[in-house]
């Protein structure tokens, strides 16, 4: 008789995160490294989002929760609201709706979720 994987004692599938996602019409890299003192991070100049590899790798779930908040960043600031000097309520807003939520539902797919 074959043995079947029993779901709770299984390892889970480890996270591959694609290595870019279009967001604002921009190719955003996405590289995973090791970082100090931070779990992730977006550079505007570089079109680069990094996330640590130990976080990735110690907790997927989290981990995807700070892709979202570094798609977030870069959404708001390559629509240019991220360097408004005040924040208006319904650009942000309009700025998620547009440009990060389609960025993120993207890049869901991408990783099978």
């Amino acid at each position: 008789m074959a043995r079947t994987r029993n779901s709770s004692t299984s390892s889970p599938r480890p996270l591959r995160l694609p290595r870019s996602i279009d967001v604002a019409g921009s190719r955003v890299r996405i590289r995973v490294t090791p970082l100090v003192d931070t779990y992730g991070q977006f550079t505007f100049d570089d079109r680069l989002i990094e996330i640590d590899r130990d976080h990735l790798r110690d907790d997927p779930k989290s981990a995807l929760n700070t892709l979202r908040h570094e798609v977030m960043e870069a959404a708001l600031l390559l629509s240019g609201v991220g360097f408004m000097e005040k924040y208006d309520q319904e650009p942000v807003v309009r700025a998620m709706e547009q440009v990060f939520f389609p960025a993120w539902e993207k890049l869901l797919s991408k990783v099978g979720m």
